[in-house]
């Protein structure tokens, strides 16, 4: 059997209102700067221990982290008897946490009594001292070890080069890449990879993964259900059948599960005392779901490369310049033309501006899908959506200077 020691943890606490007393195994007392140097009052935090493997690079984790520091002349203690230090921080959490949640609901019917108004602020507490008592309640400094543990990805870089060379290439184009879709997608699946080493929660995780995928399929589709969206902007991104599928699975898990519509009861708040205070309880596969994201954003990137804005409009002045395609914002957005011509009738423009856009790009006209979008201000004619079926046209218009494509400021 495990030996049981009785600890009493301190924490400073701050709020409107703070009864001094006992409340909920809690005990709310004054303790002013002076008493809490003397007893070396400092929050709670892991430190990294030395790498003790050898590993000439590596990532590690803090298990917890305050990222808080607070100042008050009020200190909340909660006594625990149990058989190690970070076990009773554990249990002392889950005490202050139900006091300052009680107390905070308090506050907020306490203003509504007095004032009629639902206001009323929050209770902050931070702990700040573990002590181990005696057989006669005596407080001694407990030996508490807080430090990391588990080595993530160990030993890199593997090499110094990339392993295909088109790579490189590839690299180039995305880094010039100025569609805000595509940027925001990955700027939430690079989260979500990270969030495991920055102590995100799993929520947090699962969140950022399926937002990468949700964020694309909302784009290319307008249909009125996620599902139904998901199966339109499946025929543009190629998804497989076991994609498609996955994607709704997730969706229905994002929707109805933990992450969404909480449980009314936390599976956690049934495990032993432990520090840092476990969380999880989530029935979201984001380990799987972090595949099929990165699938979904190289499918969207090879689609969106591929694909045009061209604002049609009359020439300014001289009606007899020839037709005239050019690129616009192109240094804060992606594939967004333009194309000049005094030509009036839609199915002969589409045709004169094939043409152009062939010659400008060398593409083949059997490799053009158009259609007619609406117009963005008075002076457009019209608008057309291009796609270039090909999947080996690669002529974005970061490059379209090289495509002798005539450009305007």
């Amino acid at each position: 059997f495990l030996t049981m020691t009785k600890f009493r943890i301190y924490a400073l606490i701050h709020g409107q209102t703070l009864p001094l007393g006992k409340i909920a195994g809690c005990e709310i007392r004054q303790m002013d700067s002076s008493e809490q140097k003397r007893r070396g009052f400092s929050p709670i935090q892991y430190e990294f221990s030395e790498n003790r493997d050898g590993h000439t690079s590596y990532a590690t984790s803090l298990p917890f982290v305050d990222p808080m520091k607070l100042c008050s002349n009020y200190a909340v203690a909660f006594d625990i008897e149990e058989h190690g230090a970070q076990s009773a921080l554990g249990g002392a959490v889950r005490a202050f946490d139900n006091l300052c949640s009680r107390l905070f609901l308090a506050g907020v019917r306490d203003y509504k009594s007095t004032i009629d108004r639902y206001i009323g602020e929050t209770y902050l507490y931070q702990i700040s001292k573990v002590y181990q008592l005696d057989e006669n309640g005596n407080e001694q400094d407990a030996p508490l070890v807080l430090q990391s543990g588990h080595i993530f990805l160990p030993n890199r870089p593997d090499r110094n080069e990339w392993q295909d060379e088109e790579t490189a290439k590839f690299l180039d184009k995305i880094l010039d890449f100025k569609d805000p879709v595509f940027s925001k997608a990955l700027k939430y699946l690079y989260s979500s990879s990270v969030g495991h080493y920055r102590l995100a929660s799993f929520e947090k995780i699962a969140l950022d993964h399926f937002k990468s995928i949700e964020l694309i399929v909302n784009t290319l589709s307008k249909k009125d259900t996620f599902k139904q969206r998901v199966d339109e902007a499946a025929e543009f991104l190629k998804l497989t059948a076991d994609e498609i599928a996955e994607i709704k699975k997730y969706w229905d898990a994002r929707s109805n599960g933990d992450i969404a519509h909480s449980h009314h009861r936390d599976p956690v708040a049934f495990y032993p005392n432990q520090f840092p205070l476990p969380t999880g309880g989530i029935g979201y596969p984001w380990a799987h779901l972090d595949r099929l994201s990165r699938v979904v954003l190289l499918k969207y990137y090879d689609v969106r490369r591929r694909y045009f804005h061209i604002d049609v409009h009359e020439p300014y002045g001289d009606d007899s310049r020839p037709p005239t395609l050019g690129a616009m914002n192109e240094h804060s957005e992606c594939n967004h033309l333009f194309f000049e011509t005094n030509t009036k009738h839609k199915k002969d423009v589409l045709k004169e501006l094939k043409s152009e856009f062939c010659k400008s790009f060398q593409v083949d006209e059997k490799d053009l899908e158009t259609e007619i979008l609406g117009a963005r201000n008075r002076r457009d004619l019209f608008i057309v959506g291009l796609f270039v079926k090909n999947p080996d046209f690669c002529a974005e218009t970061n490059n379209i200077r090289n495509k002798c494509i005539s450009i305007f400021g």
